[in-house]
């Protein structure tokens, strides 16, 4: 089972990407999905077998979480600090 879990990583990451490219033409709907898809891909990365899928799938995801999550917490947080 854990053979298959970077495969199902690397589904979750391509899954997730389409619908952050979706968030970027204007459908903030996707958003939500998006980040859970992407949670769950990390977590299914880190338990499964070593391999070309298991990297995908954490590099991707990890980089879809970065951009959704990281970068804005850091620009709302110390640069737009006023009104």
């Amino acid at each position: 089972m854990k053979s298959k879990l970077g495969v199902f990583s690397t589904i979750l990451f391509l899954i997730a990407l389409v619908s952050y490219i979706a968030v970027l033409f204007g459908n903030d709907s996707f958003l939500l999905v998006g980040v859970i898809l992407s949670v769950l891909g990390f977590i299914l990365g880190l338990f499964s077998e070593k391999g070309v899928y298991r990297k995908i799938g954490l590099i991707g995801n990890g980089i879809i979480l970065f951009v959704t999550i990281v970068i804005p917490f850091i620009v709302t947080t110390f640069f737009w600090n006023r009104p």
